[in-house]
């Protein structure tokens, strides 16, 4: 039976590299608005018996010896055995297979039934560690802790990572460990309500910038300071180091508006992005201004949406958004509907290479409440991207999710309704 359901994942697989990538319906991950309507239920079953039944007859020529070479091509090999992901709702984080989506451990927090609106923040170490800041039950504030996969998966060796507790009412929205392991830099949000003139309302703190030494537990506090303009709340978008682990690439968010300190929502006209880099190891904190400038918003980058540094400090990948924004009757486009992930050159600027193209369509809505939607992680070599994209139209076909393989969006299993993350890594 195992056999043969390998056989069918394998068919499965195969056929979705038949579809266009306009034609997918792709996973969607955090909802502002958790809708569903009646016809999306009877509508999937019946396609799904129809997908089963060409399967099962498919799969007949394969398994008794008449599948004909040069058929369907098989969806390319994955570089990593497996990945993480964290489901909406439960935070639950599942180590799953790259190649068929199936769930092989559970990270041990958040612990059962810590819910409400926090996603944990995931990084990955280039010395196979992994890391996760999460909440627990009988422990005042976020924790970080981190752990290792064993050759089959499981969860192994995990443990807080000394200096790891967050203050009270703060939480990780960005988190990423030097190559080494032997850093740990934390994009820091205070998650509580404030009372502004009289009314509650959401955070509106900017973002803290904290390096942590997993060895002695030492902190080292970076602030984003106000670039020119009136830009006063500032939000971590992502971070990434170089391979010696000695530089730490910022994408600082900032925005002239409390209601959202910065982050990818700041409404249009009111952000700015910048990508800079900081030496954490030779200074004890500061404005994350002060860094060396490697990118900002220019005509060739009107919007940047996530940027990371390769190792060897050269290049970056970005995520870059054009044109206007597309919405629909009911409610306006968020983002510039053209997406395009880049590889730019630190020394001139200029591109190198274009990696993946997308349209989104439109984005009059986002999956969940957090201020980065579009999100764009890497492995420890730099070379194999996901790409999260957490938007949604009217009816929330248009998210998306996968790695990026010679130009397209290789979708991670599993996929459905059921199956919406808010993070990604591996």
């Amino acid at each position: 039976m195992t056999s043969i359901q390998d056989r069918l994942t394998d068919a499965m697989n195969a056929a979705a590299d038949t579809v266009r990538e306009a034609e997918l319906r792709p996973l969607t991950g955090r909802s502002r608005r958790w809708r569903q309507t009646a016809w999306a239920a009877p509508v999937t079953a019946a396609a799904a018996v129809i997908l089963v039944i060409g399967l099962v007859v498919s799969l007949s020529s394969g398994l008794f010896g008449t599948h004909r070479p040069g058929g369907s091509a098989h969806l390319p090999a994955p570089p990593h055995r497996f990945y993480l992901a964290t489901g909406i709702g439960s935070w639950q984080t599942t180590v799953r297979s790259t190649a068929t989506g199936k769930a092989v451990a559970v990270v041990p927090v958040p612990s059962p039934g810590t819910t409400g609106s926090l996603s944990p923040a995931l990084a990955t170490a280039g010395n196979g560690t992994f890391y996760i800041a999460a909440f627990q039950h009988g422990l005042p504030g976020e924790q970080i802790y981190r752990f290792r996969l064993t050759a089959a998966g499981h969860v192994t060796g995990f443990a807080r990572v000394p200096g790891g507790s967050l203050r009270s009412g703060w939480a990780a929205d960005a988190l990423a460990a030097s190559p080494d392991g032997s850093m740990l830099a934390v994009g820091a949000y205070d998650q509580r309500y404030h009372r502004h003139n009289g009314l509650l309302s959401g955070a509106s703190r900017s973002d803290q910038l904290i390096v942590i030494n997993t060895s002695t537990g030492a902190q080292r506090i970076w602030r984003g300071g106000s670039p020119a303009g009136g830009y006063r709340y500032f939000r971590v978008g992502s971070l990434s180091w170089t391979g010696d682990s000695r530089e730490l690439a910022v994408l600082g968010e900032w925005c002239r508006t409390a209601g959202d300190p910065g982050g990818e929502l700041c409404p249009a006209g009111q952000r700015q992005a910048q990508l800079r880099a900081i030496q954490p190891a030779s200074h004890h904190g500061g404005s994350v201004l002060a860094g060396r400038l490697l990118l900002r918003p220019s005509p060739r980058v009107p919007f940047l949406a996530q940027a990371l540094i390769s190792p060897d400090g050269s290049t970056i990948t970005a995520m870059v958004l054009r044109g206007r924004a597309i919405g629909n009757p009911q409610i306006s486009g968020i983002f510039p509907a053209n997406l395009s992930v880049e590889q730019i050159s630190v020394a001139t600027g200029r591109r190198l290479n274009v990696l993946y193209q997308r349209r989104l369509g439109d984005t009059s809505e986002v999956s969940g409440a957090m201020a980065d939607p579009l999100e764009m992680s890497a492995d420890a070599s730099g070379h194999h991207l996901i790409l999260n994209g957490g938007i949604c139209d009217l009816h929330c076909t248009n998210a998306f999710n996968g790695w990026l393989h010679a130009g397209r969006l290789v979708p991670l299993p599993p996929s459905g309704f059921a199956h919406r993350e808010t993070a990604e890594i591996w």
